[in-house]
């Protein structure tokens, strides 16, 4: 009697544990997607802080020097190393520049996925990185200058499906019902977004686009 009910207790108590494995499975299917909305949610809601940090940071710069960070290299600075995430990286030489002390942007916000350098420190910093800022997924975030809305450019990004960096394009956004440039008069902040990919609905702006 008591080697039966021992085995019958041992394959109640495996039986447990199927039943346990089979929940667990199921709360991982159900519950996953939703922590991983979530996540994104909080992301997307980092990054556009961060935009708006980084256009108010612009705005000063204008309110010194009478206009915005410019996006293209500048001839003073040398010959840009390559156009890869080009106007990030002007972007920061300027608001990190030597003649510049006003930007209250926190610096840990950079990346260099293209691996470039200046031949000479461009910035208050030793280093001659040419550095972008980059968002919370961890992509360059792109910068156009008012002048500059009808360039093409060309970003290094890491793919949010095969964790690869690889090259994505990006335009300035224009208006669809004006067919005018959003911030016309300014300039424009985009980040990818969770996608990686630029110019899609879930790209995040300095600008409303609704």
């Amino acid at each position: 009697m008591k080697t039966s009910n021992s085995n019958a207790r041992r394959g109640f108590t495996l039986i447990e544990v199927l039943a346990v494995i089979v929940i667990l499975g199921i709360l991982m299917v159900v519950l996953l997607p939703r922590l991983t909305d979530m996540m994104q949610s909080g992301k997307s809601r980092a990054t556009e802080v961060w935009i708006t940090s980084i256009a108010a940071a612009a705005d000063q710069f204008e309110q010194h020097f009478g206009d915005f960070p410019p996006s293209q290299f500048q001839e003073k600075w040398g010959a840009a190393p390559n156009l890869t995430n080009l106007g990030s990286e002007v972007l920061v030489i300027s608001l990190w520049s030597t003649e510049w002390g006003g930007a209250t942007l926190a610096d840990d916000k950079f990346v260099n996925l293209d691996s470039d350098d200046s031949k000479k420190p461009l910035t208050r910093f030793p280093s001659t990185a040419l550095q972008e800022l980059k968002d919370e997924w961890g992509n360059p975030i792109a910068y156009f200058h008012r002048r500059d809305y009808g360039r093409t450019d060309t970003y290094m990004v890491t793919d949010d499906e095969t964790g690869l960096v690889e090259e994505r394009q990006v335009k300035a956004f224009m208006n669809p019902a004006t067919k005018t440039y959003f911030n016309s008069n300014a300039f424009q902040v985009i980040s990818c977004g969770p996608d990686s990919k630029f110019n899609t609905d879930d790209d995040l702006t300095n600008f409303k686009r609704d």
